[in-house]
């Protein structure tokens, strides 16, 4: 795929990052972004329309936001003269989407892979993100070169046919939020029991305690930082993806949902600790 023309829609905090990492990795991408501002000062070319991100590329990635956007990005790629021969979406979406996606996408030859990511925008802005395959082998290997540009092929997992990447993605969605909320609710007991919470940080990160969170969300938390890098209402959404795979009550998601309800949207999920500690005002 080396010299392939690309076609990217969104260029949010994610996909800025991953077209950023394309083109840098020798592609021509073409970018379509719902938002214009969005792609100014990218290494891509603004395209006005999915239509136009499509014209001349075998791949198209997608970067949106939910299963109904990605669904009508899907239907409009698939009306084109010639459709891409793979559709590579890092969105996290609804599994059940996902396979109506790749039926649709199947119908005009072209191949769909779940390919949802991890690692925030710093992951994506250092290509190192991780990915979650669904969809199949040979599907996966072709998009490898694409894959390769946008993350660490070392934390890149075929979980299984297409929507399996998805069922993966919201596990760790579901643990994102149970253990931000959960840590944030012991750092804020030790609290007001007197510990300072930065010295709780280093004996938990020193102890079993001991997460991803902890290392590299909560040291902005304690800032009182709350720039987003994955959004509260994004994190809601997913639980709520998580909740109907489910099929009924999550015992310790739904309490942690909870908590996220009342987190303004527009800020970073860390911002949960917010209810449950004492920090100082967000940096201007």
């Amino acid at each position: 795929m080396a010299g392939m023309r690309v076609g990217v829609v969104g260029a949010g905090l994610m996909g800025a990052g991953m077209i950023r990492n394309l083109a840098g990795a020798g592609y021509e991408v073409r970018v379509y972004a719902r938002t214009a501002s969005r792609a100014e000062g990218l290494p891509a070319i603004p395209v006005a329309d999915v239509a136009a991100a499509v014209d001349g590329a075998n791949l198209l990635l997608l970067s949106i936001t939910d299963s109904d956007d990605v669904i009508e990005v899907v239907a409009a790629a698939m009306a084109t003269p010639v459709p891409p021969l793979f559709i590579v979406d890092t969105s996290t979406i609804a599994p059940a989407a996902a396979r109506e996606a790749a039926r649709m996408a199947a119908a005009g030859g072209c191949e769909y892979l779940d390919c949802p990511v991890s690692g925030g925008p710093p992951g994506a802005d250092a290509g190192t993100l991780a990915v979650m395959c669904g969809g199949s082998a040979a599907g996966i290997a072709a998009a490898a070169p694409v894959l390769n540009a946008i993350g660490d092929p070392a934390k890149r997992v075929h979980c299984g046919p297409v929507g399996s990447g998805l069922v993966a993605k919201l596990v760790n969605n579901l643990l994102v939020a149970i253990i931000s909320a959960g840590t944030a609710e012991a750092l804020g007991m030790g609290q007001r029991a007197g510990v300072d919470p930065a010295v709780l940080t280093r004996v938990v990160g020193a102890a079993s305690g001991d997460s991803w969170q902890l290392q590299n969300l909560f040291p902005r938390v304690l800032r009182g930082d709350h720039r987003p890098g994955f959004r509260a209402r994004d994190l809601r959404k997913d639980l709520g993806h998580a909740r109907d795979l489910a099929g009924g009550p999550l015992a310790i998601g739904d309490a942690a949902s909870a908590l996220f309800d009342q987190v303004d949207g527009a800020l970073d999920y860390g911002a949960v600790a917010r209810l449950l500690m004492d920090l100082p005002e967000a940096p201007q």
